[in-house]
């Protein structure tokens, strides 16, 4: 029987024997012919996108059966939707999940930020560029500003360790906060970057 695993928001991060889901712009003119060859011109994406990359709306009903898939990752996509669609992404990943599949998702730590502000450590001015609420046009091509708002995905809602652990925990999945690469996942090490889980909250769990 197969195994399937579930890498959401995937990016550029799109390892082998995962199934790599993104719904942005990029991935999905990324599979329009000669589009990386225009893309290497005009730079419209900083990313490199790879064609096999599943396209969905995560913030919409999975196209996966109840109790189907073995394991999930999301890395730093959650924050990118609202609360209530973060809510019905992570119920949706509960409903799919095998009994026992394993749950990790990595989001950036509002905490962590808060206190570097309040260690003086971060300038007040700089503090809500750094919670990417917004985004900076400032010395962006005309063309990426015209179109930003199709490739420009600001934090919708933030989260620290307790506020993920609760509503995990409320929706059903068993939850524990893990370090990084310590995962009960075999190939971590190649899905999870490691810049990727500095200043970031990681919660395991299982169904």
């Amino acid at each position: 029987m197969q195994y399937l695993k579930l890498n959401l928001g995937c990016g550029n991060q799109t390892p082998e024997n995962w199934i790599n889901v993104d719904y942005s712009l990029g991935s999905q003119v990324a599979k329009i012919p000669l589009f990386s060859l225009v893309n290497s011109q005009l730079k419209i994406f900083n990313l490199t996108w790879e064609e096999n990359i599943f396209i969905h709306d995560l913030r919409k009903t999975f196209p996966w059966s109840d109790n189907e898939i073995d394991c999930i990752y999301s890395s730093h996509t959650l924050e990118h939707l609202s609360k209530d669609q973060g809510h019905y992404f992570l119920q949706e990943c509960h409903r799919v999940l095998k009994q026992d599949g394993i749950i990790r998702i990595v989001v950036p730590d509002l905490k962590e930020f808060v206190e570097c502000y309040t260690r003086g450590e971060m300038l007040a001015e700089d503090f809500v560029k750094k919670l990417e609420v917004w985004q900076e046009s400032n010395q962006q091509s005309s063309l990426k500003i015209t179109f930003q708002r199709f490739f420009s995905f600001p934090h919708q809602c933030m989260y620290d360790q307790d506020s993920l652990m609760r509503i995990m925990s409320n929706i059903g999945f068993k939850c524990q906060i893990k370090k990084p690469f310590e995962s009960e996942i075999d190939d971590i090490k190649i899905i999870e970057p490691p810049d990727r889980t500095e200043a970031a909250v990681i919660v395991e769990g299982k169904k």
